[in-house]
């Protein structure tokens, strides 16, 4: 397989009281759940990158909430020096997995390994990163091979620098980590013969209320995992605290999120942007300041008891 680079508050003393919340925390979320009837209601954005826009982006996506799963993938952009287009490689990838995970043939690893195996013996060249989710009862199962990546996120009551009363923000009870070889050279699935790396895979037991965030490398290079935070409070904090539906608000979720992502990718060289990409280069001894211009994906999924009308169709780029 070819390899393609892609001022600190006071502390309060141990005997202080923290302020009362006007309403309890057990308004805003559930923390006792059965098990049954947890399900996801889901948003999805995709915006290719500028250059990439006729033909769709290099990305691909899905989110279904009859199977309660959602997947990224990201085609590796160096196969289009060879003529190839990755993003044809990358949504046939996830077509395959959501074929294997509404056949109920195979859990997510099954899934991934089958639809390599298909897309191997369908002979299409390029190469792409992948990330596969699944709620099945109170537990989440996330596996990632490459890039991309995905956040668990759960309201909590955080007190602002100077107030006295606690507002409502999303903590992170989860973060996948990035599968590279080397500097922007994720794992990845490809059509050469080299031996594929293992995916990681991971079970978190979640409840109503969390969120999911799941979302390419166009996404996470752009935005450090506080300021997708702060675009989720921003997006659902009134919806929170009012106690009202969350799910009207996920399309508003999205969208904010692949867009603030890629208003900051396109002020490339820009020397008082400091990316997590660019962390990640100062960290390999390299020099590079600034976004990082690409096309931006991202899925979010609420767990929730009762879907409604919100969030009930499959979601797919292909």
């Amino acid at each position: 397989m070819q390899l393609v680079r892609a001022a600190s508050r006071p502390l309060r003393h141990a005997g202080e009281r923290l302020p009362q919340a006007r309403r309890r925390f057990s308004d805003f979320i559930t923390a006792k759940d059965e098990g049954h009837g947890l399900r996801l209601a889901f948003a999805a954005a995709c915006l290719p990158h500028p250059e990439k826009v006729e033909k769709g982006g290099e990305d691909g996506y899905f989110a279904d909430p009859t199977t309660r799963a959602f997947g990224v993938a990201d085609g590796v952009g160096g196969w289009a020096d060879n003529g190839v287009d990755p993003g044809l490689f990358a949504r046939r990838l996830l077509h395959l997995c959501l074929e294997g995970i509404r056949a109920e043939e195979s859990d997510l690893q099954e899934a991934l390994l089958k639809a390599s195996q298909r897309i191997l013996q369908e002979k299409l060249e390029g190469g792409s990163t992948a990330l596969l989710g699944q709620l099945n009862g109170t537990t989440m199962g996330i596996l990632n091979l490459g890039d991309s990546g995905a956040m668990l996120l759960r309201p909590a009551l955080r007190t602002p620098p100077g107030s006295d009363q606690p507002l409502l923000f999303p903590r992170v009870v989860f973060r996948s980590s990035d599968q590279t070889h080397y500097f922007n050279c994720p794992y990845q699935l490809g059509s050469g013969n080299a031996p594929v790396e293992a995916p990681d895979f991971i079970r978190i037991r979640v409840r109503t209320g969390d969120l999911v965030v799941a979302a390419t490398d166009g996404v996470f290079d752009n935005l450090f995992d506080h300021q997708v935070q702060a675009i989720v409070a921003q997006q659902l904090g009134k919806a929170w605290s009012k106690g009202a539906p969350v799910a009207p608000h996920l399309n508003g979720l999205a969208t904010s999120i692949a867009k603030q992502a890629q208003r900051i990718g396109q002020q490339e060289d820009h020397k008082d942007i400091i990316t997590p990409f660019a962390l990640a280069a100062h960290s390999e001894g390299l020099s590079f300041r600034g976004g990082k211009l690409d096309d931006t994906t991202v899925v979010v999924g609420l767990v929730c008891n009762d879907l409604g009308s919100e969030g009930d169709q499959l979601l797919q780029n292909w």
